[in-house]
């Protein structure tokens, strides 16, 4: 779900009805590339256990002729697709490379112009990104209405490869 592929979305055009252009850039890092090649042999791994076996009707995508990391690699690039929502495109924050401000979610230097979904996030979700975007509209209406916002939380955050909380 972290893949650090980087890709990029950019206006084409002043034409509100032109399409951005978008690069997803996967398998861009080796990270990203030695991920796939493992996911597919944990799932492989996992299909072939005893416990599945009834249910198994044989491989059909990769398929069993596609061996070894770089066979893996080439399927990944001609036929797969991932679960990653893209996101974060441009997200909120007080930074310098921040687009949305979170107290307003305005986007920095312009009028009249607010950002409310999933480009906003400032990182990605571990899962599917529905109940954060519809958590970051509900927010965004509630500045945009001006009602007072809840209390900040300190709840802990897990982050993979992040020390631990303390639960």
């Amino acid at each position: 779900m972290f893949s650090n592929s980087r890709g990029w979305v950019r206006i084409q055009s002043d034409d509100p009805f032109q399409k951005p252009r978008m690069l997803f850039n996967y398998l861009s890092t080796p990270e990203d590339r030695q991920e796939w090649a493992e996911a597919i042999e944990v799932a492989r791994n996992i299909m072939g256990q005893p416990a599945f076996e009834r249910y198994n009707g044989g491989e059909i995508s990769p398929g069993p002729d596609v061996a070894g990391d770089e066979a893996v690699l080439e399927w990944v690039r001609a036929d797969a697709e991932t679960a990653l929502h893209p996101s974060c495109t441009a997200r909120m924050g007080t930074d310098e490379m921040a687009v949305v401000d979170p107290t307003t979610m305005r986007v920095h230097g312009t009028q009249g112009l607010r950002v409310v979904d999933a480009s906003v996030m400032p990182t990605l979700t571990n899962g599917n990104i529905y109940a954060p975007v519809m958590m970051i509209a509900e927010k965004a209406a509630d500045l945009v209405l001006g009602n007072t916002p809840l209390p900040a939380s300190d709840a802990p955050q897990y982050r993979h490869g992040v020390s631990e909380p303390d639960w």
